[in-house]
Order: structure tokens, then C-alpha cells, then sequence
């Protein structure tokens, strides 16, 4: 199990307004309740960007006060994306054991053995290596006789080799520091980009890099092959309430899941958890006029998505293209609707073609969401959001 404090002095992978606001005697009990069953509890404090917190006298002093008393609580497990941060904690805390988090962007054998030979007791692999089943097998089986836990990453539905990634790493990781404006108040325009193109360009959904459950055993098979059975995978998501994370574990529990598959995604389209925010911030900012109204009711309006479907009961078969034959590495995935006209082999059109099998969405919803969301990227991107700009965008 995994989470964290909504702010703290190092921050970590979520905007603070997507997640609930708990004490930190709150998180002490949570973890002695995980002890007691048997369960590891992992803190995070795995922020793609500390803001050179970590350098700053006065700050540096908070942080490891913080380390210290997260030890003292009787925390043993944190996930970091600092090697800095790394080093600290195994000179001032030997006793801890640390995962290296998604924000490390781990996407080659070197960049693995970097963070192990530091020192690291568990690996994150980026997104890229959940299909990658070639260089799955060579990290497995290098990793073989090392001490060190391998995990991917299975629901998180992310873009495939998104370019918004780092931005918005950084941009979520900024939010949950306790030191940062935008905590109370962010605007996530990378997510905003993200859902247009998976909504409007549904190749996205398909060419993401999630693993099904009932594909598990594809991935039990490669750690027999080559040995080494300390291959995780991560179930995400810690902004969604219990019967989410009941569903999801119980899908990859089992196996098996009989339905929708977003229904098991880190999709805003499933019920978040009650955050308990108030929106006195963003109030304050349109009260003043630095936020546009009509704007900001267009972003409220985002988050309202349409209705997808992705039948899961369709898709055996999906991932043998991937065990058999991976070309991520060597291809550009076709995201237009329409089918290519030519292909001089670089476009690669397996996740098209699997899409018009399994993907339907509510039309009429989508055309709506879709207006809305091109007026708001316009009005990011127009600075019209922040009642700024030049010319005829002011």
C-alpha cells in the first residue's frame, strides 16, 4: 500500500487538490494497521521536481527533520525520484528501503543499474517497458541475482510516449509542496491535452501502455523463463475512492474483469474521492479578475467526459502482437481516425485497427466535450484564461 500527506516539505506525484487532506498521525496509524496485517506500507515522497528545496539551508534542514520523523513514526518503505534525496536516507537512515518512483523515467538497462548500484531496494520502469516484452526480458534477467524488486506500472492509461509527462510531473509534483502557491489553486493544462487527444483521437486509449489482467500471465511466464520472480505490478490510484481500488484489485486478483476496461483506468471519468476541497482560491482568483469566468467554467465543464467503452472481453489476443513482434521502439503509432491512405512502413496501425473492433463513446457527448475542450485550450493557450495576453486575445 501506498500514499501520503496531501502537502509536505518534499511534495510528491499529485496535485494537492486531487487528494484528501490527512494528518500525519493519520498516516503513522494507517501504517501500523498495514504493519499489523502484514502489509507494506510505502510513504511517498517521489516528486519529479523539489525546487532546489533540497539545497537551500533553512529547507534542507526541514527536510531531513521530516525524514526524521517519518522514521520515528516507524515508516521503513518511501518512494523517491531523487538521487540526492537516495543518498541522504541511506547515510542518515540505513534502516529505510527505497522504491524509485515513475518520475525517474527509468527507460534502459543503464538508467536500471545506475539507480540500483546507488543504492535502490525497488525500481519503477517507465511506462515504455509495459509491452516491451524484448528488453523486459534483459532487465529481468541482468537483474537476476540482484537484491531489488522490478515493478511496472499496469492501470495508469497514460499516452504512450507522452510528451506532456515531464511538464506535468513537474507541474503535479510544485502542488503538493506545502511551500507552493498553486497548491490551492492548479490548473492542469497537461491533463487537458491529454483527454483531448485520447477522446478525440481514441488510437490514444488503445496505444497506452496498460496491462490487462487477464495478460498477467504472460508476465509470469517471462519472470519464469528468466528466473527472476520480483517483477511488481503497481495498481494505481490513490485519488479514487474504496470500491474503485476493491474493483481494480480484484480484477487483477482474479485475473479477470468482465466489462468495461476504463473501469479499472486512472480515468477522470471514474468518481474521484471527496478531496474535501473548498474552491475559495479559484474564487478568489476570478473575483479579482485574474482567472476569466467563462473560462473557468469551461474547465469545470472538462472534467465532465463522455461515456466510453472499451470491451475488454474483446481484446484476447491484443498483447501477443507486443510478446511477439514489439516495434514501439521502431514505429510512429497512427492516431487519426481515418485509415491511412498510404504506409511506407513507418506508421504502425495495430492499435487503429484493434480500436475499431472494441472502442465506442457516446457521440453526441463527444462533439459537446470536444467544443468546449478546443475553446479552453484556446483560452490556455490565448492566455484569455488569465485574462491576459496581446492583441485581439487580450
Amino acid at each position: 500500500m501506498f500514499g501520503k500527506m496531501k502537502t509536505d516539505v518534499i511534495g510528491g506525484g499529485r496535485s494537492s487538490v486531487s487528494i484528501p487532506d490527512v494528518t500525519f498521525e493519520q498516516v503513522l496509524e494507517y501504517n501500523k494497521m498495514c504493519n499489523d496485517m502484514g502489509i507494506r506500507f510505502n510513504y511517498l515522497l517521489n516528486p519529479l521536481c523539489m525546487g532546489n528545496r533540497d539545497v537551500l539551508p533553512d529547507e534542507h534542514k526541514k527536510i531531513i527533520s521530516f525524514l526524521g520523523k517519518l522514521y520515528d513514526g516507524g515508516i521503513r518503505w518511501v518512494t523517491i525520484c531523487s538521487p540526492y534525496l537516495l543518498k541522504i536516507i541511506k547515510k542518515q537512515f540505513p534502516e529505510m528501503k527505497i522504491t524509485i518512483g515513475l518520475y525517474a523515467f527509468i527507460t534502459n538497462l543503464q538508467q536500471a543499474f545506475q539507480w540500483v548500484n546507488m543504492g535502490a531496494d525497488e525500481i519503477t520502469l517507465s511506462q515504455s517497458y509495459n509491452r516491451n516484452f524484448p528488453a523486459l526480458k534483459i532487465l529481468l534477467s541482468e537483474l537476476r541475482n540482484y537484491d531489488v524488486n522490478v515493478r511496472l506500472i499496469a492501470n495508469n492509461g497514460c499516452l504512450h510516449e507522452c510528451p506532456f509527462s515531464v511538464s506535468h510531473g513537474s507541474a503535479a509534483s510544485h502542488s503538493s509542496s506545502d511551500s507552493d502557491e498553486s497548491g490551492s489553486k492548479y490548473f492542469d493544462y497537461n491533463l487537458i491535452n491529454c483527454y483531448h487527444r485520447k477522446i478525440n483521437y481514441p488510437d490514444n486509449i488503445l496505444a497506452s501502455d496498460w496491462i490487462r489482467p487477464e495478460d498477467l500471465h504472460y508476465y509470469e511466464e517471462l519472470c519464469d523463463e528468466t528466473k527472476n520472480h520480483r517483477l511488481l505490478m503497481k495498481l494505481v490510484e490513490r485519488t479514487k475512492p474504496t470500491d474503485f481500488l476493491i474493483r481494480v484489485i480484484d480484477a487483477y486478483r482474479t485475473q479477470h474483469y468482465d466489462g468495461n476496461l476504463i473501469d479499472l483506468f486512472n480515468w477522470i471519468g471514474n468518481r474521484g474521492i471527496d478531496t474535501g476541497n473548498d474552491n475559495s482560491a479559484y474564487i478568489k482568483l476570478i473575483q479579482s479578475g485574474k482567472v476569466d469566468q467563462e473560462a473557468f467554467l469551461r474547465y469545470s465543464s472538462f472534467f465532465s467526459i463522455p461515456d466510453v467503452w472499451i470491451d475488454n472481453n474483446l481484446l484476447d489476443g491484443f498483447i501477443r502482437h507486443f510478446v511477439n513482434n514489439y516495434q514501439c521502439d521502431k514505429k510512429i503509432c497512427w492516431m487519426k481516425n481515418e485509415d491511412p491512405t498510404e504506409n511506407n512502413g513507418l506508421y504502425c496501425t495495430y492499435c487503429h485497427e484493434w480500436r475499431k473492433k472494441v472502442f465506442s463513446v457516446n457521440t453526441e457527448q463527444r462533439n459537446r466535450w470536444a467544443k468546449g475542450t478546443e475553446k479552453l485550450k484556446d483560452d490556455f493557450e490565448s492566455s484569455r484564461f488569465f485574462n491576459t495576453g496581446t492583441g485581439e486575445n487580450k
